[in-house]
């Protein structure tokens, strides 16, 4: 009898939803899962920051079918989530990669700049790496990946390697409940053990 184990990927089938299965989303979505089974148990309180919209126009065919039919983003989002584990303050940009490294034009300067004063103020300020092609996730520490893009604007490479990811962050351990243990390699980033 052949039995076929779960693949503990990212990415092993579509999700039911069209609208996780667009650029970035099913990261998102597992992010969440996994923020939910935190939350669940009483680990941390972690949620995804909501992108502020302005609505503009809104199509009211009846009370109960109303549609945006209209809306532009107000203001720059600073980072996808935040929250609050062991009794310390999180904040992280979510990313994800098709390559065997990371761009730093992927990231905007606001968001490193908000993640710097997280990181100012006492809390933990990271990103988040899914890198598509080997199905591995990182988090580095936003001093570390500072240091990088220093570096690349005095004229070094413009990307982060997987190589580094793997020196200078921590591996995520993916998985079922939950689907990825980010938690996990922030104990071990910070020393929070």
């Amino acid at each position: 009898m052949k039995i076929n184990y779960p693949n503990p990927s990212i990415q092993t089938k579509p999700h039911r939803d069209a609208h996780v299965q667009s650029h970035g989303m099913i990261f998102e979505h597992a992010l969440n899962l996994a923020n939910e089974y935190y939350y669940n148990r009483n680990l941390a309180v972690i949620y995804k920051k909501p992108t502020p919209i302005r609505i503009v126009k809104v199509d009211y065919p009846s009370r109960n079918k109303a549609r945006i039919t209209e809306g532009y983003y107000q203001t720059p989002s600073t980072t996808d989530y935040n929250g609050i584990y062991k009794g310390r303050y999180l904040d992280y940009e979510a990313k994800e990669t098709n390559n065997l490294s990371f761009s730093f034009k992927h990231i905007f300067p606001h968001q490193i700049e908000h993640l710097e004063r997280v990181h100012k103020h006492g809390g933990l300020a990271f990103i988040i790496i899914f890198f598509k092609k080997v199905n591995q996730v990182f988090i580095m520490d936003i001093l570390a990946f500072q240091d990088l893009l220093a570096e690349a604007k005095a004229g070094g490479k413009q990307s982060i390697s997987l190589e580094q990811f793997q020196t200078l962050g921590k591996q995520v351990t993916l998985g079922f409940t939950p689907t990825m243990d980010y938690l996990k390699a922030v104990d071990e980033l910070y020393h929070l053990v």
